[in-house]
């Protein structure tokens, strides 16, 4: 293997670690598993280590990618523990945190005093702002690096909107609609008491956009919704506005029977829809049914990126490889900015509480 791999060490062998890559419909790679894998990822990664509790994922990992017996695919214990101390002894090292989300904190914690100074971590970071601001006292005191896994930073698509935003090519953004709709009724093990519910899990890639693309919002009112028996909220919906003068309305709910997540952006001039279904775009023209009026018509981007060739996780780590070999020095998605995104989500919890 080549010195200039980055050794990796991954924690966490389920869904989006591995398991989504068998999905036939996902764009891939869609894992982290899929990356260190693909064809670009074998020339700049190399896997020294993956780790998981449960042995159904550990054979599972190592069926789905062709590892022997001998691969470095090991429970939690001693031996992993004396991997991650002889991995800690070089520079060019990555720890991949994809456990569940309430061992995010811990895991990260341990790595960071092991000596790992590279850690990539599953949204949320953490399931509170106080274990947020912990884990970058303690990334500051070891000199270490944390990415957080908000993969949409990283789409060309969304890295497009964001320029044009920026340049003023859309006008100026008035108001904003986000919503972000889970499929399953029963949220299941990822909103469980110790976890959080789907405004946390799922409403924090929509609050991310909305810190990334308007700034860091103050929030005006929030209703969170509980239902009848269960800790876990049903819907939380909330009114923020920006100092520029922008308003964002955000809904979020875990009892629907579809998914939906959706970012509709209106200017004074253009409307925009970003969306997992596709991406929309309106301009205001003449209109042809009342005279004197402006209506939104279709509007074609010139050069919009072609959806078939972006691919946001192969951003992420693109941008991790240049930062590790000093080809660049700022990070993305950084554990500041996902600071500040929890403690917006905090607040519509914390609101409906100081009601």
């Amino acid at each position: 293997m080549s010195d200039r791999k980055i050794k990796t060490l991954l924690f966490g062998l389920g869904r989006i670690a591995s398991k989504l890559e068998l999905d036939p419909l996902r764009k891939k790679p869609c894992t982290h598993a899929g990356v260190l894998f693909s064809p670009w990822g074998k020339r700049n990664f190399e896997l020294k280590l993956a780790v998981d509790s449960q042995e159904e994922r550990r054979n599972d990992f190592r069926n789905q990618w062709c590892l022997g017996a001998k691969s470095p695919v090991l429970e939690d214990g001693d031996e992993a523990g004396k991997q991650i101390k002889n991995l800690s002894e070089t520079k060019s090292h990555l720890a991949i945190i994809a456990t569940p989300s309430s061992d995010h904190f811990h895991t990260a914690k341990y790595l960071l005093n092991s000596g790992i100074r590279n850690l990539l971590i599953e949204k949320p970071v953490a399931l509170s702002k106080k274990d947020a601001l912990a884990l970058s006292k303690l990334m500051k005191q070891k000199g270490a690096r944390i990415w957080v896994n908000h993969e949409r930073r990283y789409h060309p698509q969304y890295k497009f909107i964001r320029d044009h935003l920026e340049n003023g090519f859309f006008g100026k953004v008035r108001s904003v609609r986000a919503s972000v709709f889970t499929s399953a009724k029963n949220p299941g093990l990822a909103f469980s008491k110790s976890g959080g519910g789907p405004l946390l899990h799922d409403g924090t890639h929509a609050m991310d956009l909305i810190h990334w693309l308007f700034g860091t919002p103050n929030l005006n009112y929030a209703k969170v919704i509980f239902p009848k028996q269960g800790t876990i909220e049903d819907r939380a919906t909330s009114w923020f506005s920006t100092k520029s003068g922008i308003e964002i309305f955000f809904d979020v709910s875990g009892g629907r029977d579809y998914f939906q997540f959706e970012i509709d952006i209106l200017t004074d001039s253009h409307r925009l829809v970003l969306s997992n279904d596709g991406f929309q775009f309106w301009e205001g023209k003449t209109s042809p049914l009342y005279k004197g009026f402006r209506s939104l018509s279709p509007f074609q981007i010139p050069k919009f990126p072609d959806s078939e060739k972006s691919n946001a996780f192969l951003g992420i780590y693109q941008e991790v490889v240049e930062v590790i070999q000093g080809k660049k020095n700022r990070q993305e998605g950084n554990i500041e900015d996902n600071i500040h995104i929890l403690d917006s989500l905090e607040s519509i919890y914390h609101f409906r509480k100081s009601e």
